[in-house]
This record gives C-alpha cells, structure tokens and sequence, in this order.
C-alpha cells in the first residue's frame, strides 16, 4: 500500500511538472563560434531523458556481456604487468648497454603499464641524466617521494664526488644525514670531505660520530685516522706557533698509530727547532723501528750538525743493527760505510738487501758507487749502473688513488686532491 502510494505521488509530480513546462515554456540556446542552437526546456529535459536511458543501457549490455570482468581480470592484468616488467627488464638491460635512448623508450613503454612507481622513475631518470639532459623531470618527480627522494639525493652526490665539488657534497652529505644521522656511508664521507676541505676540527668531530657507530670501522682504521687527523691538527698548531699543542697532539697520533711515520718525523722537527735533538732522536730512533723511510734517514744522519764523521758512523751503525731487516736499515749502514772507507760494512750491507729479495735502484747504484771508490773498478761501476736501470724502484710515497709519487707525505693528495690515499711503498 505504502509503495503504490508511492508511484501515485510520483507520477502526479511528473504530471503537474509536465503541465507547468508546457504552460511555462523557455528557450534555451547554445552559442559556438558562429553556430547558434536553440530549443525549449522541454526538448532539453527530454534530451536527458534521452541520454540517462543510453548510459542506464549500455552499463546494463555491459554487465550482461561481463565487459567488466574481462578489464578486472586477474590472468588480463597479471599479463599486463609481465609485459610492463619486460620492458623493464629490456630498459635496464639497455642502460647497462650504454644505449640510453633505448632504454628510456623501454622505460616510457613500462610506465605505460606499470604507472610511474620507483622503479620505473629511477630507470628513467638514471638514463636521461646518462645523456647528460640539463633537465631531467624524472628526478623531479622521484624528490616528492618520501621513499626515492634519498636515492635522488645519493645520485647528486655522486655527480658531486666525481666532479670533485667537495662543498656542495658536503651539503648534501650534511643534509641527508638530518634524516640519515647512523648512516655508515654518509658517517665516514663526512670525515673524509671536512678532510678535503682542511676543516680538520670537523673531521675530528665527524671521526668521533662514527667510532660510537660500531662496526662502521675496523678498530684499525678507527686509530689511523685519528692519527692522520692529529697529525694535520698538529701542522696547524706548528703553523701558528704553538709548539706544546702541537707535540701534544703527535703525542696522540703516535698513540693511536705508533707506525705512523709522518707524526714522528713532524715531532722531531720541531724538537730539532727546540735545541733538543735528545728528544728528537729518541723519537726517530722509535719510528725507525717499526716504519723506516729515507726521510727519517736524512733527520738522523743531519741530527748533530757538530758531530764528526766516526761518530756519526757508529751511531747510525748502531742504529741501523738495531732495526728489523728492512732495506732502509742497509742503504743507511751502506752509506755511512762508504762514506767512512768501511768497505765490508757496505759490502756486507748491500749483498744484505740483494739477499732478502728487497734490491732496488738505489742498491745496484750504491754498489756501482763502491766498486768505484774500493777498487777504482769503472768497467764493474758501469755494469752495475746499467743494472740499476731496469731495477725496480726505490720504496717512496705512493698515492694509491691517482698512483703518483709525491716527494713528501700529505694526508690530501696534491695531485688528485683525495684523503687518506698515500702510503710508504715498500718492495
């Protein structure tokens, strides 16, 4: 009863809504460019009539017909999406290549598919900068991500590393450890650029950050570059005249590195400027032991300008049988000796080094320097200089990264402008 009272209500509001537009009838009228329509609101109401009853029947054809389930179905879509991570695949495939523009044609065809989601975006975004593209919307779009924006931030710094731009990898590292402050990779970059920026006080900091991060570096590590990091502290103190700060803090470099030899031979200048070649010596005598080079020869052979020549012999003697076998130790009896007449000192000394497989140029030539001061044997000298110059070379500074030789350590290349990367080369 309720529901046909119902239809009763509604087909007389029809009817009188029929009556007033009959009797109330107005015009509607379209205007487009010159084109001009106009037709009764009754043509227009009938009109959406007209078109609600074609919507109404083409959902109910579809429904019938399952249109829908075939645009939902799970075989279509799981096809669909195979395809788009096969263009995928092949985009990747092609970037690893170096065919970038294969690979964003790829990339477009997966996105077409699978949508702009992470993958499809950093595919994309890899490629065109690989073209060197100055605009590259696709990192635009990956920065408003949460989630990507720290892998757009890494591939900035990674331009930044590899153009040497240490100020502004220095920001980036700074800003992404806001959001990253444990991160290992960021924590040991931000020491290694304060270094390269010479703010030493930062890198000191910054060393400090990653020892309480454990497992960032090996204990080992952790104490030679803390070394290194006093050490470049210290220069600064000796740069601006404090003396006592400086040895305080080549003190703690020696500490944390006792082989770090550079510390030693910086503590030892500037005892020497102090008048106290005592202290100097004791110092140097330590370092030789454990990690000899030729500089550290030279400050002891010039240690005492006032000293005579025999005792300058016994004395380095002394020192050199004092020292593990390495051939620092004999090149430095060796010179001593022929400088001192004591030929089978030399002798001795050289054949040492030949023996223990360590023989360099500087060997070959000592020994071409002997044979002509003992026995005046110039034919012997000169097979012996010949040999030296296909001799390996002499232990030296080496830079590790860009593989040159500097004459002098420092903890920043000169030449490549990295920290950390010279080491003494020995055979």
């Amino acid at each position: 009863m309720i529901r046909l009272t119902a239809y009763i209500l509604l087909a007389l509001t029809i009817a009188l809504s029929a009556s007033w537009f009959a009797s109330n009838s107005g015009q509607v009228s379209i205007v487009w460019q010159e084109w001009e329509v106009r037709f009764s609101v009754a043509v227009l109401i009938s009109l959406l009539i007209i078109y609600t009853a074609f919507l109404w029947l083409s959902v109910w054809i579809m429904r019938k017909l399952n249109i829908f389930a075939y645009f939902s179905n799970p075989k279509r879509l799981a096809a669909r999406r195979a395809k788009g991570e096969k263009n995928l695949d092949q985009a990747w495939s092609s970037y690893a290549l170096g065919d970038y523009k294969e690979s964003i044609k790829f990339g477009l065809r997966a996105r077409s598919t699978l949508g702009e989601g992470g993958d499809v975006l950093r595919l994309l975004a890899s490629a065109t900068r690989k073209q060197s593209n100055d605009e590259n919307p696709y990192l635009d779009q990956l920065k408003t991500s949460l989630v990507s924006a720290p892998w757009v931030l890494t591939q900035e710094l990674d331009r930044s590393l590899k153009k040497q731009a240490w100020p502004s990898a220095m920001l980036l590292v700074q800003d992404m450890l806001k959001s990253y402050p444990k991160n290992r990779l960021l924590l040991t970059l931000n020491v290694s650029l304060s270094a390269q920026l010479g703010n030493w006080q930062a890198a000191k900091e910054g060393l400090g950050k990653v020892i309480k991060e454990k497992g960032t570096l090996k204990p080992a590590e952790q104490k030679h570059l803390s070394a290194v990091i006093d050490y470049c502290l210290a220069l600064e103190e000796k740069a601006a005249g404090n003396k006592h700060e400086c040895i305080g803090l080549l003190k703690s470099a020696l500490k944390s590195s006792p082989s770090f030899a550079p510390a030693a031979q910086l503590g030892a200048r500037v005892y020497i400027d102090q008048d106290d070649q005592k202290s100097a010596e004791k110092l140097l005598i330590n370092i030789w032991k454990k990690s000899p080079n030729s500089e550290i020869a030279d400050l002891l052979t010039n240690l005492f300008p006032r000293e005579i020549k025999g005792e300058r012999f016994k004395r380095l003697k002394a020192i050199s049988m004092s020292g593990p076998k390495f051939s620092e130790n004999y090149h430095l009896l060796a010179d001593q000796a022929i400088l001192m007449e004591q030929w089978p000192d030399a002798r001795s000394a050289l054949q040492a080094v030949i023996g223990s497989g360590q023989a360099s140029k500087k060997t070959y030539q000592s020994l071409a320097l002997l044979e002509r001061k003992q026995k005046n044997d110039k034919q012997a000298s000169n097979k012996l200089i010949k040999k030296s110059e296909i001799a390996p070379p002499d232990n030296h500074w080496f830079c590790s990264s860009c593989r040159t030789s500097p004459a002098h350590y420092t903890a920043v290349c000169q030449k490549c402008d990295t920290f950390d990367k010279i080491i003494w080369f020995r055979l």
